[in-house]
């Protein structure tokens, strides 16, 4: 008798609790639309970096020509950016046009993938498929505050936390603004990297699983 009681409180909680819309399904779904977001905005960083290069290629003439746009546009960049372009890149602009169409492929493959496969597959992959997925997403989102950061110093833009110096200027450039958005990408995709390695070496449960799918 005490048990009916029970079960059947526990059902009219649940109840409530769905009309409500406060039930365990809609907790996750709502837990989940801020990753969403930022997994949205993964995808158009990697669209960017993908165009980006593919369109060096199309196009063709960028390695050819990247020393002489640098000449061009490095002289606002600050000066010990220009003598390291003058000394290294300039010089070698030819590799490094290859190295640069290259890299902006390859990050924007890996943004667009791994945010793909994680809005598609998390739940259902192993544990080293997402270690895997996370470590391309903090690889890609590096590598591209890494050229967003070279790109801003060669072409001399101005601080974004400085007023450009006409009114036709940029407030925040897009080599200002993106490293900022994947310092983010980085940064949450590396906590739930160190957070799967580091449930990782402890006893595993059957519910890890489910356990990291609800967290994210």
């Amino acid at each position: 008798m005490i048990r009916e009681v029970y079960d059947k409180k526990r059902t009219d909680q649940a109840a409530r609790a769905s009309r409500a819309g406060t039930g365990p399904l809609e907790r996750t779904n709502a837990a989940r639309l801020p990753l969403i977001g930022l997994l949205a905005i993964q995808i158009l960083i990697g669209y960017e970096w993908l165009i980006s290069g593919v369109t060096k290629i199309v196009r063709g003439g960028f390695p050819a020509g990247l020393a002489e746009e640098l000449a061009k546009k490095s002289a606002a960049a600050p000066g010990w950016y220009v003598s390291f372009l003058d000394s290294v890149v300039i010089p070698n602009a030819g590799a490094f046009g290859y190295i640069i169409e290259i890299a902006e492929i390859l990050a924007g493959i890996g943004l667009i993938g791994a945010a793909l496969v994680w809005l598609i597959a998390w739940p259902r992959m192993i544990r080293r498929a997402q270690l895997a997925t996370l470590s391309v997403t903090v690889v890609a989102a590096l590598a591209g505050v890494f050229m967003n950061v070279n790109f801003h110093l060669a072409n001399g833009s101005p601080h974004p936390w400085f007023i450009p110096k006409e009114g036709f200027d940029e407030g925040v450039d897009l080599d200002s603004l993106m490293p900022l958005i994947e310092l983010a990408i980085a940064s949450v995709a590396g906590g739930i990297l160190w957070r799967i390695v580091r449930s990782s070496n402890r006893p595993r449960r059957e519910d890890d699983k489910q356990v990291m799918y609800h967290a994210l």
